[in-house]
């Protein structure tokens, strides 16, 4: 999800606490709390960490490849109004913690979890997915917006990109064999929603044209974002890194 000013949010809304439930597309939570010696107590957040430190090695590998990113973002983790979401305004990556959920999206996420490929219970599989796998996804719309690749491109074709930016990075990082895994266990619950388009309509015309109510629409929107990885999946069979990343 990327969020500017005066423009519809894209990306992984959360849902009101009233809404029917279903988070769409969201292994940390919480404080640690460390003492040195004498020293006032500090405090560590182990959910900012592990963002912090995939958007340190996806800014050092863009810009290894030629990307010229003008800064490294920074993380904000406020859980709210998104699970995750990128916004150009103080630059930066807005994240959600596990244990500022409400219920009913802890409910989801364990059914989520109970029809992923992983084993994880549904603190792990928020953790996976919000905290980890969309992370890179984020970043693509920030450097979208600097490799010229944003410039006319549709809300659909947006995502896709961001999607194939995060397969790209992620193969880097952890191989082919890792990731299929990590895409199967994102999808799998994903791709038994409820299709939203209505009879005779096509899904992306159906998704340009109503994007904002779509993207109110937990369910509606998590059937898309479970289609929008299924088509980068396919189309990023060759991708690499820095050919994805650079300069349309």
């Amino acid at each position: 999800m990327r969020a500017l000013k005066g423009r519809p949010v894209r990306g992984t809304q959360r849902a009101p606490h009233s809404a029917k439930a279903f988070l769409a597309g969201v292994l940390f939570s919480g404080l640690v709390f460390l003492t040195g010696g004498a020293a006032a107590a500090q405090t560590a957040d182990p959910v900012k960490d592990a963002i912090t430190s995939i958007v340190e090695r996806f800014v050092t590998r863009a810009n290894a490849c030629g990307a010229k990113l003008p800064y490294t973002p920074g993380v904000v983790v406020d859980s709210h109004p998104t699970l995750i979401s990128f916004y150009f305004e103080d630059k930066s990556v807005h994240a959600s913690r596990w244990s500022e959920m409400p219920p009913e999206i802890q409910g989801m996420l364990s059914m989520w979890a109970a029809k992923g490929k992983l084993g994880l219970d549904a603190k792990g599989q928020f953790g996976e997915v919000f905290n980890s796998l969309l992370v890179p996804h984020e970043l693509g719309h920030f450097a979208s917006d600097f490799n010229g690749r944003s410039k006319g491109q549709s809300f659909w074709d947006g995502e896709v990109y961001a999607n194939r930016v995060a397969i790209a990075f992620w193969r880097a990082e952890i191989g082919d064999k890792a990731l299929a895994a990590r895409l199967d266990n994102y999808n799998r619950f994903l791709d038994e929603l409820p299709n939203p388009v209505p009879a005779g309509k096509e899904p992306r015309a159906w998704f340009e044209a109503n994007y904002v109510a779509l993207g109110n629409d937990a369910q509606a929107y998590g059937w898309y974002q479970g289609l929008f990885m299924r088509e980068a999946r396919a189309l990023s069979k060759t991708d690499e890194f820095c050919t994805i990343i650079a300069p349309a």
